[in-house]
């Protein structure tokens, strides 16, 4: 029986991969990864391919082996076995590089299956990492070496200098890209990114970036806009994010709502707040109190939906970012203020009066203070008489377009 289920598996990876196109890769591709109904068949957890099934017709001893090594991480999955299913996964993909990758030239019918290589030696390492019993700082995380091996392979596709690019291994290096992002985010190295994202910016006004999937565009303008959020690029950020948002699959409702998590603060910034309807749709109530806050410049409500909702936007990283738009919920209040006063002058001691009335204590140094930052910022177009405890708005766009 377990002869039968090898012999099936082992004939149907190896004439696909004998086939050397795209498609048959693609195919080949699911076979040999980490994920599949194929990965739990016992008969297909092999520690040692040859002593098991040592009568099997070998047509090429490379595609033999690459099987072979990936039947060996089967087998320590099987047995959770993560610390050696990592290294057995890591010395698959230096094999791939080192007999394919580079061997094989003016061709890249194989790329679909370093695709699945690379992203997997992260999930087996990210599985190693959660199953360590002891941490040592000052040790590497299998995440973080996952991602020397995946950049041999990067090095090795942006240097092909193919003039046709539909045969260049460069097709694979926004995918690859992608998949050091996810390693450099998670283990905190941004400045890592730079030589990556300076690739892609130089191959957008070429054919080669036609050739990239829109999968592979959505995900990397996801993490770009999450860069440019860390870099205060608001507007990059919003760029990058909304085409993310705009391009995601609308059965993705899980992704939209991910990168709706960050792109929402982004438009708060830049005087855009999201409908309800919006929210309601994505599950992000977390941000109703908040968005109704900032437009309504009720500071003492924002500061409390932040403080209701700080342990969900820690761990997803933008609760910095929202504490931020305090700001730009002062700055809503004053135009409101002006609006309904109807004067270019606004005395401190009018806007304290508002604030204690939303039960929000400031004293006219403090609000000055803001006022004066928001000046400063090209927020607020004039200046403040602290000898008549007045801000003097200019007669003319007092407030700005926050996009300017």
């Amino acid at each position: 029986m377990a002869a039968r289920i090898f012999n099936e598996y082992y004939g149907q990876v190896i004439d696909l991969l004998l086939a050397r196109d795209w498609a048959s890769s693609e195919e080949a591709a699911d076979l040999l990864s980490c994920e599949g109904p194929h990965v739990n068949n016992v008969a297909l957890q092999v520690l040692n391919i040859d002593e098991e099934f040592d009568e099997r017709r070998i047509d090429d001893e490379v595609f033999d082996d690459l099987v072979a090594l990936h039947l060996k991480v089967l087998y320590f999955l099987g047995r959770n076995e993560y610390h050696d299913a990592f290294n057995a996964q890591k010395a698959l993909l230096q094999y791939f590089q080192k007999e394919i990758l580079s061997e094989e030239k003016d061709v890249n019918w194989f790329v679909p299956i370093l695709f699945v290589l690379c992203k997997d030696l992260r999930v087996v390492a990210s599985m190693a990492d959660k199953a360590r019993e002891v941490i040592d700082e000052d040790e590497k995380s299998f995440y973080e070496e996952a991602a020397n091996p995946i950049m041999e392979c990067y090095r090795i596709c942006v240097a092909d200098g193919r003039n046709a690019v539909e045969i260049s291994k460069k097709v694979a290096i926004l995918n690859l890209t992608n998949q050091l992002f996810r390693i450099y985010y998670r283990i905190n190295r941004l400045s890592l990114l730079k030589p990556l994202i300076r690739a892609i910016d130089v191959s957008k006004d070429s054919k080669l970036y036609s050739l990239f999937s829109k999968l592979d565009k959505v995900t990397y303008n996801y993490y770009v806009g999450r860069k440019a959020i860390f870099d205060n690029n608001l507007e990059l950020a919003e760029e990058s994010l909304s085409y993310a948002f705009a391009n995601c699959p609308q059965q993705c409702a899980s992704n939209k709502k991910l990168i709706l998590l960050y792109l929402i603060p982004v438009k708060m910034f830049l005087g855009v707040t999201p409908t309800q309807e919006l929210l309601e749709t994505y599950g992000l109530s977390c941000f109703r109190d908040i968005v109704v806050a900032v437009r309504d410049g009720n500071l003492k409500l924002f500061e409390t939906a932040l403080r209701s909702q700080e342990n969900f936007f820690i761990d997803s990283g933008i609760f910095l970012m929202l504490e931020k738009l305090k700001l730009i919920t002062f700055l809503n209040l004053v135009r409101t203020i002006s609006i309904i006063l109807d004067t270019h002058q606004l005395k401190l001691d009018a806007i304290r009066s508002v604030l204690d009335g939303l039960e929000y204590k400031m004293d006219n140094d403090e609000i000055s203070c803001v006022v004066a930052n928001l000046i400063m910022q090209k927020k607020i177009k004039g200046y403040i008489s602290y000898n008549h405890q007045t801000v003097v708005l200019s007669k003319k766009d007092a407030f700005p377009n926050l996009k300017k």
